[in-house]
């Protein structure tokens, strides 16, 4: 399962949740402020780099993680590259126009998902889900309930995803393989979203049961078991961080 929390000891992992959350903020303003790809590959270089000395993510863990988004994002700079007809004309061939501004701009478009993926799924790997929850409510005061709720989405995560593995799994024991033909697969994906989604129901549901069952949300105030600690360099890395992107900011 990649898209969960995994245990560590690197820099990352040490620093505070709300610290995180604001470095992701700064990594994805920088993101958006740039419109060429040589921008956007620095910041995707930067990134990697965080990922590898920061969080002690593998380069092999970070190209698996990503590499569902080709399939989103090849067509994606296609379609970029064939709307945007401004600049120097390198092919002309009918109705299909390529210009460099083309080019720049769509390769900067297509390496902004992959920058804010990558921000996302650092900021998910070195996030004990539990740790954001309190820094929610005893931080910045938010209510528990909303915050608990955030929490569970996070955690839905993983499981619906090992749901996805086990239901593919159970249709190629069945021999179930998705067949040829556009409609034929249409039907097929539709049935297995739709298993999803009553699997996610049933686990809502149960959940719900659970809360209900526990007096969740009985009493205005929580206590919590963890004890959130005081997170001073974090913070002194989030100010940094604020200040390093208002400066490029500024300079973009």
């Amino acid at each position: 399962m990649l898209f969960q929390y995994n245990g560590g000891a690197s820099l990352l992992h040490r620093l505070g949740p709300l610290s995180k959350l604001i470095w992701v903020g700064c990594f994805s303003l920088l993101s958006m402020a740039g419109d060429s790809t040589l921008h956007e590959a620095a910041l995707l270089a930067v990134l990697i780099a965080v990922a590898w000395l920061g969080a002690r993510l593998t380069l092999v863990r970070q190209l698996r993680a990503m590499s569902f988004l080709i399939g989103l994002g090849i067509p994606y700079f296609i379609l970029s590259i064939l709307a945007i007809r401004e600049g120097h004309t390198v092919i002309s061939w009918g109705p299909i126009v390529i210009t460099t501004e083309g080019l720049d701009i769509a390769g900067a478009l297509t390496l902004r998902i992959f920058v804010l993926f990558l921000t996302s799924y650092i900021y998910l790997s070195t996030t004990d889900p539990r740790d954001f929850v309190q820094a929610l409510n005893l931080r910045l005061r938010v209510p528990y309930r909303f915050a608990f709720g955030i929490s569970v989405a996070l955690t839905f995560l993983p499981l619906l995803e090992e749901e996805g593995h086990t239901i593919m799994a159970a249709r190629r024991v069945r021999g179930q393989e998705p067949p040829r033909g556009l409609r034929n697969r249409l039907a097929y994906w539709s049935g297995y979203a739709a298993a999803v989604l009553v699997n996610a129901v049933r686990r809502v549901q149960q959940t719900a049961l659970a809360m209900e069952g526990k007096g969740f949300g009985a009493y205005a105030d929580r206590t919590y078991l963890r004890e959130l600690n005081n997170d001073r360099f974090g913070y002194i890395c989030a100010v940094i961080a604020v200040i390093a992107t208002a400066v490029l900011w500024w300079s973009l």
